[in-house]
């Protein structure tokens, strides 16, 4: 089964949040989002376009009529490959993760932060994180964890648009942009040992539905 950790500085950023909202003296919601992730550049290259998914934890501020100052907490996942290993019962799967912490601020373009056509601009940090798995088929096994091969931490940007259906529901859409440490061969392995990495580009398009409360 596979597992993405956050950082132990990132979760105590987001249990700080909390004590955020009751020292802003504005109107504050929390919420989440869910969303579908289309790799773009060369993460797209890297792992043959496959789409991802993933979720965040989110506190809206709202500081006025039309903006909202939004802290967040990402987690996605990307699957990258599974095969089985030759002459065994076991399969080997690569999944490449993410942890990002940021926030967005966002703008109502209907003059009003309850429903409507909105934009939004947000910057933070993210990590990446490259996760091998193994499964014994040979009984009711999940997947086991056998390593993980963590990128640098490095800063995301993103650009969007959202529209609020109503006070609780959204859809949005965000363009994402970080770096990763990915193989220099344009392909990912089930080995790191000897494998030459390089910084690349990595742009996610987001297909997201977002909720607050």
């Amino acid at each position: 089964m596979l597992t993405v950790r956050i950082p132990r500085g990132w979760l105590a950023v987001a249990a700080l949040l909390p004590a955020m909202s009751l020292s802003a003296g504005v109107p504050v919601h929390y919420g989440f989002s869910a969303q579908v992730n289309v790799p773009m550049s060369s993460l797209h290259s890297d792992i043959d376009g496959k789409p991802g998914v993933g979720g965040s934890f989110q506190v809206s501020f709202e500081t006025s009529d039309r903006v909202i100052v939004r802290p967040r907490l990402d987690v996605d996942v990307f699957p990258v490959e599974e095969r089985r290993r030759s002459g065994t019962h076991y399969r080997e799967r690569i999944d490449l993760g993410s942890v990002g912490i940021g926030a967005d601020v966002l703008y109502a373009f209907s003059g009003r932060n309850d429903q409507g056509l909105y934009g939004l601009g947000g910057v933070g940090l993210v990590r990446w994180s490259q996760v091998y798995s193994t499964r014994d088929t040979s009984g009711y096994h999940g997947w086991d964890e056998d390593d993980t091969d963590r990128s640098r931490v490095s800063p995301w940007v993103a650009l969007g648009l959202g529209y609020q259906i109503n006070r609780i529901v959204g859809v949005e859409w965000r363009t994402v942009g970080s770096t990763y440490d990915g193989p220099k061969s344009g392909d990912f392995t089930v080995s790191t040992a000897g494998v030459p990495k390089e910084s690349k580009t990595a742009v996610v398009s987001q297909v997201a539905v977002t909720c607050r409360w």
